[in-house]
């Protein structure tokens, strides 16, 4: 089990154009890679409900769920393993645990360490040596567009439990940080021609408790809606004019509508 507080959430993506939909440990990020786990165990289960996107069937989630909890808590209490996450793509589920050395040679006992699979599943079991966690970090983990996708949802999520009219249009902050002037002032040019009011820009200034400087900053605004897919939207907007420029989204924030200006 993870010596730190595990914080699962998920993420889509496209892999050899068939989607795939990523469950990922956010909090292993910052620990990674453990030394005392240098084992990558992975588990590949077939589905029995083929959907034409390979993606799961909503028939077949509490089976694949009490399958996934069967495997991950035996391997948990008896090798003491760190499950990272799951990869659904294709057909296929895939889990992945890392794994002390020391219990290596109790690995190609598998299944008998978890006990067999219920009907109709026939997992298939690897060990690749990953000390530096690179299939984690590298494969894993979100990018930058994919973790914005989840803070955004979860930002959402708060508005929705203080009752927002998500739909309503209102002003929408945004933030980046540049590693030069330049580079801040042609994205603010940009992101004008886009429709966005841009603020004075920020000169560079260490983080709080560090001695990192965050590059210059460009506050930016426009109204907007934040109902549905819209804050991916326009996030993937602001990326593909500030990536280019080696800018850093910093993330958007918004006033809470309850009342519609038009009740």
């Amino acid at each position: 089990m993870a010596p730190w507080e595990q914080d699962f959430d998920f993420y889509m993506a496209m892999i050899e154009d068939l989607p795939a939909s990523f469950v990922v440990d956010l909090a292993a990020a910052p620990q990674a890679p453990l030394a005392s786990h240098p084992l990558l165990l992975s588990i590949r289960v077939e589905m029995a409900m083929k959907r034409e996107d390979g993606l799961r069937d909503g028939r077949e989630l509490d089976a694949l769920a009490a399958l996934e909890d069967q495997f991950v808590d035996a391997l948990e209490e008896k090798v003491d393993a760190i499950y990272v996450g799951r990869v659904v793509h294709d057909g296929y589920t895939t889990m992945f645990l890392y794994v002390p050395e020391a219990h290596r040679a109790a690995l190609e006992a598998l299944p008998d360490l978890t006990g067999a699979p219920p009907e109709p599943y026939l997992p298939k079991w690897a060990v690749a040596d990953d000390p530096a966690w690179e299939h984690y970090i590298g494969f894993m983990a979100p990018d930058d567009y994919a973790q914005q996708t989840i803070w955004n949802r979860r930002l959402v999520s708060i508005f929705e439990e203080k009752g927002d009219v998500l739909d309503a249009s209102r002003e929408v902050d945004h933030m980046a940080y540049f590693p030069t002037r330049e580079k801040a002032e042609e994205a603010a040019e940009m992101l004008r021609a886009h429709g966005f009011a841009t603020d004075e820009l920020e000169p560079p200034e260490k983080q709080k408790g560090t001695e990192e400087e965050r590059g210059w900053g460009l506050q930016f605004h426009r109204d907007d809606t934040i109902a549905g897919e819209r804050p991916d939207e326009f996030v993937a907007e602001i990326f593909g004019i500030i990536k280019p420029l080696d800018g850093a989204y910093d993330g958007w924030g918004a006033t809470h509508v309850k009342v519609r200006s038009d009740a």
